[in-house]
């Protein structure tokens, strides 16, 4: 089971707040979507520190730079 660190919960909120106002939001599906990236981002982070020891706790949390690499984030609206 993964869990959100702190910052990770309110950029999620953030996430939420801006996708569900874009094209293609399904709901259920656009969350889990949006949490397997994560977890994948995660996993190359992780990677990346891979000199050091992972705690059991390093493995299951999902930090904010997870959430926030989201191209979400850094969608820009373009003006009609």
């Amino acid at each position: 089971a993964y869990k959100l660190d702190a910052g990770a919960q309110q950029a999620f909120g953030e996430y939420l707040s801006h996708r569900i106002n874009q094209p293609h939001f399904a709901n259920a599906r656009s969350v889990r979507n949006a949490l397997d990236r994560a977890r994948l981002r995660q996993a190359s982070r992780l990677f990346a520190e891979r000199d050091r020891v992972l705690t059991a706790d390093d493995l299951s949390t999902l930090a904010e730079s997870d959430i926030r690499a989201s191209r979400v984030f850094n969608h820009t609206p373009t003006s009609s």
